[in-house]
């Protein structure tokens, strides 16, 4: 999925390297901050977020996630040990949201390999991939409860389907 760097004109790929994202994303929040309101954006939003989620699980884990499908599976043992309290954390804190940024990696990782789009609904934040709506926030926080048997990577595929049915 290409993305247009308004100041500068040059496309990049969401599926760009994680330094290349957290410089555009700087770059924006750069030019939003000079006055440039109009790149402010919801998918600006969840890709800081995402960002945020990455750099969390770096820090805390030593884990390298990127936008690559595999990651999924990265995704999935992080949401274990943060599920079986490994970091103790409020993990839905108001002002430091664990679920929602992990949540906006998810998007990340499905916009970046299935498509699809970020959409703020009646129902909050989803992905949009052929006209249905992807709740991937509401996902990582079921993901995050001790009791919970879901696993991401089942839930990637499943979502993988949604664009062959169009």
């Amino acid at each position: 999925m290409k993305r247009l760097d308004t100041e500068s004109g040059k496309e990049f790929s969401y599926y760009s390297d994680i330094p290349t994202l957290e410089r555009y994303y700087q770059k924006q929040y750069d030019l939003i901050k000079k006055g440039n309101t109009d790149l402010v954006s919801l998918e600006l939003v969840m890709l800081g977020n995402a960002l945020d989620f990455i750099s969390f699980v770096k820090d805390s884990f030593g884990i390298s996630l990127n936008a690559q499908e595999k990651s999924i599976f990265m995704y999935d043992e992080v949401m274990d040990a943060l599920s079986r309290g490994i970091i103790n954390a409020n993990l839905f804190d108001k002002d430091n949201n664990i679920a929602k940024k992990a949540g906006a990696y998810l998007g990340f990782i499905i916009i970046a390999n299935v498509g699809g789009k970020w959409n703020d609904t009646e129902n909050g934040e989803a992905v949009i991939i052929s006209g249905r709506e992807v709740y991937v926030m509401d996902f990582a926080q079921k993901r995050l409860s001790p009791e919970t048997e879901l696993n991401a990577a089942d839930y990637f595929k499943a979502v993988k389907t949604l664009k062959t049915k169009s």
